[in-house]
């Protein structure tokens, strides 16, 4: 009995032992309380720049289209209201950056989030010094502790909210890192502070603010603003340091700029107390910013100006209605409808003027049936100087300037033919690289037939532009097809072709010889060619 009594003992003391070894002293959870929070920001104007190079403007959301109330909550960058807030967490000052708005889930439903992005005060510090240098350029607050609260378990409270963030900062360190990007100058003769809502680090495309952000008056962000607090700080929870970055020139149509009047909210708003709102005006925002290094603010600078962008017109010429005819194994001419068609099956193709730097392009999309787009891009002199020998030919070869083949749209041809006009050649090339857009045919004007092939040549001559040229035949970059051998040579009409009337493919190749304007209405995205019979 002694001896059972000694284990039980035993066993006691080492499970007492291992129970108070295992409790951590890293992190002493705290609960979060509110010390003071802003008015909210109801209304910033959004702005986007689209492709073709306009500014295009949406209430409280950012997007390249025009939004009504009911889509603008479909962009990932929109809100109902915005405010700031002071959270305490022991003696330690934690900043939070607050916004509402509407997420649309499955089966068409939806659920109101607050979001929250918490800060260090160094972080808020340098927010409030940035909004009163105006300097134009791009402050940048990392943070990994940002997260959302939904209504869609019907709890929608603040205590359901600061439970959250609560929970949320002693993992920080596993979280994906959010930035939010901001900075205030003087544009349009008006103090303005242009900023993007918190966004995952990994995906921010446009982190100095050029071609997308809300906008907003000094004034009105200064009702935002809490004082800045002279506590020092420890490293016990540092979010992250500011970055700055320069900006580049900002850009504008024209002066847009509405006046601001606040939305009357729809529904109840969420509020973080039952007690009155706490705002800084007059001498508390004066107050706020006495710990921050004052700088004289700079003039003008960053005015929403332009940036030289590629004018696409709409299509101005279509060559459709073709047929694709192939040679079967058992020796029959079959089309696409047959089991034994065994090629490619084109549905139409589309000409549009593009216009770069002063100077005239023509890009042609090929659209295949089941597969998707290509497109080229020729100088118009290059073109028309080729097209001189359609009539005493059977193969042009036209240089192409730029080229996307399947798996791109007509944005991403756009961005890339910009992108290749902009770039230098190499002048001490030891490989030149010629690539060819080829248009293979045979035509009967008595027939009113027209049997044609367009494919893509990537060709190069080493050591010299006079050197042997040796091409690469393709027809797209991503299918591969048994019979690409015979392209360019007379056994192909023996083969394989596309079929139109000779008027429908004279009327399409000819006619950048016989058009001279621009129709300058914005490119529409590219549909897969089985939804493109309306267009």
């Amino acid at each position: 009995m002694r001896y059972i009594n000694l284990l039980a003992l035993g066993i006691l003391i080492i499970g007492i032992t291992t129970k108070i070894s295992g409790q951590s002293r890293n992190y002493k959870s705290e609960r979060l309380v509110i010390e003071a929070q802003s008015d909210k920001l109801r209304t910033a104007k959004g702005w986007k720049l689209d492709i073709p190079g306009n500014w295009i403007s949406n209430e409280n959301a950012i997007s390249g289209t025009k939004l009504t109330e009911v889509t603008k909550y479909s962009v990932p960058q929109n809100f109902k209201w915005l405010q700031f807030a002071l959270l305490k967490n022991g003696r330690q000052n934690i900043y939070a950056l607050l916004y509402e708005t509407t997420a649309y889930t499955s089966a068409g439903q939806s659920e109101r989030r607050v979001y929250y992005f918490l800060m260090t005060g160094r972080s808020y510090s340098n927010i409030v010094s940035t909004i009163q240098k105006k300097t134009g350029e791009t402050l940048t607050i990392h943070s990994s502790l940002f997260g959302y609260m939904s209504d869609s378990d019907g709890i929608y409270t603040a205590g359901k909210l600061l439970r959250q963030m609560e929970q949320s900062i002693p993992g920080a360190e596993k979280l994906p890192e959010y930035n939010l990007n901001l900075n205030a100058q003087h544009v349009d003769n008006e103090d303005v502070v242009r900023f993007r809502l918190p966004e995952q680090a990994s995906l921010i495309k446009d982190e100095s603010l050029k071609e997308s952000y809300f906008e907003t008056g000094l004034k009105d962000i200064q009702q935002l603003l809490l004082p800045v607090s002279s506590q020092a700080e420890t490293d016990e929870f540092d979010l992250g340091n500011a970055t700055v970055s320069p900006s580049g020139t900002a850009q504008s149509v024209e002066d847009d700029i509405t006046d601001r009047i606040p939305a009357k909210p729809k529904e109840e708003d969420f509020s973080l107390t039952d007690q009155k709102q706490t705002s800084q005006t007059g001498d508390s925002i004066r107050n706020g910013m006495q710990h921050v290094s004052a700088q004289e603010p700079i003039d003008a600078i960053n005015d929403r100006t332009a940036k030289e962008t590629a004018i696409v017109s709409a299509p101005a010429a279509q060559l459709s209605g073709i047929e694709g005819w192939y040679l079967n194994p058992e020796g029959e001419w079959v089309t696409e409808n047959d089991h034994s068609y065994k090629f490619e099956t084109v549905g139409k193709y589309e000409m549009r003027n593009f216009k770069y730097r002063d100077k005239d392009y023509i890009l042609i999309t090929r659209f295949e049936k089941y597969a998707g787009a290509s497109y080229y891009l020729i100088s118009k002199e290059d073109y028309l100087n080729t097209l001189d020998a359609l009539d005493g030919s059977s193969i042009l070869r036209f240089p192409v300037v730029a080229y996307a083949g399947i798996g791109n749209t007509l944005r991403d041809m756009i961005e890339l033919s910009e992108k290749t006009i902009d770039t230098p050649g190499n002048k001490d090339a030891v490989v030149y690289r010629t690539n060819y857009m080829v248009l293979q045919y045979k035509l009967s004007l008595q027939k009113n037939i027209s049997r044609f092939f367009v494919f893509y040549q990537e060709c190069s001559k080493y050591g010299a532009e006079t050197s042997r040229e040796n091409c690469n035949t393709k027809v797209s970059n991503k299918i591969k097809y048994d019979d690409e051998a015979i392209l360019g040579s007379d056994i192909l009409f023996n083969k394989a072709y596309y079929e139109s009337t000779y008027n429908d493919f004279m009327n399409f190749f000819r006619r950048p010889a016989s058009s001279g304007s621009l129709r300058e209405s914005p490119p529409k995205e590219d549909k897969p060619e089985w939804d493109m019979d309306a267009g």
